[in-house]
């Protein structure tokens, strides 16, 4: 591991340590109620850690990273503990408690109950092109990165040239757009803000300038967001077996995900 992915891992590592050890005990008796809360809902690797940070430069928000993911607990087990810690008091000025929840991180029943917390509000975050989606899920499990700062040494691009499984990418793809569609209904009795990674790529002042309005936060700010993209070369480089992707989507409704 370099030597600076050591170290900023290490200075990761010791601010969670201060936060559980120090910070929140302090903050249990001496902080204040938090009134606002919302979550980032979506699929890993649509942009989820960009628009967290920003969110996170905002000094009214606190954000919480993935509470109910499968590397955090066993899923369908201390939901009701999980989620009562998003209720906790919080730094003074803290307005706003975020978090991030993906498609899979609840069970159905789960979801039931996170549905009936209506004070909770919504950012759904996709990205149209979900085949780069898949790719980049890949390409993370592949490398072990899921970040990458703006100061970090440049990787390799050879080490982050994958194969995908023809025989399963369909149905991958599919199931992607058929979570997207069942997140929409389920939050179909509340206001949801739908953000899209192409967009915030592309735009990100205006974008963030969306969910602060939506949140009614004033001081979000992009600039001072330290991740940058990961994956921005061609697909018929970073697939291995591009010619085989291509054959299996170009004649279907996907076709517009091979750039």
């Amino acid at each position: 591991m370099p030597a600076r992915e050591f170290v900023s891992q290490l200075r990761t590592a010791s601010v969670s340590t201060f936060d559980a050890i120090l910070l929140r005990p302090y903050l249990d008796v001496f902080g204040e109620r938090v009134s606002e809360r919302f979550t980032i809902l979506g699929n890993a690797r649509t942009g989820s850690n960009y628009l967290l940070d920003g969110l996170k430069t905002s000094a009214s928000v606190r954000m919480y990273h993935e509470i109910f993911a499968a590397h955090n607990r066993e899923i369908g087990r201390d939901f009701d503990r999980i989620l009562s810690s998003l209720f906790r008091k919080e730094r003074k000025g803290t307005r706003f408690v975020g978090f991030k929840l993906f498609y899979n991180h609840l069970t159905p029943d789960e979801w039931e109950k996170f549905r009936a917390h209506k004070e909770f509000k919504i950012i759904h975050l996709t990205r149209l092109n979900r085949l780069r989606t898949i790719l980049s899920l890949d390409i993370a499990f592949r490398t072990g990165q899921w970040t990458r700062s703006s100061r970090a040494k440049d990787q390799d691009p050879e080490l982050r040239r994958v194969e995908l499984d023809a025989s399963k990418l369909l149905a991958r793809i599919e199931a992607i757009r058929d979570q997207e569609t069942l997140a929409r209904s389920r939050f179909d009795d509340r206001p949801v803000l739908e953000v899209v990674y192409e967009t915030m790529a592309a735009q990100p002042a205006e974008t963030f300038k969306r969910v602060g309005d939506f949140l009614g936060i004033t001081d979000i700010d992009p600039s001072r967001i330290p991740i940058r993209r990961q994956n921005p070369e061609r697909l018929d480089y970073l697939i291995i077996n591009f010619s085989e992707v291509w054959e299996l989507l170009r004649d279907t409704e996907f076709a517009g995900y091979l750039d």
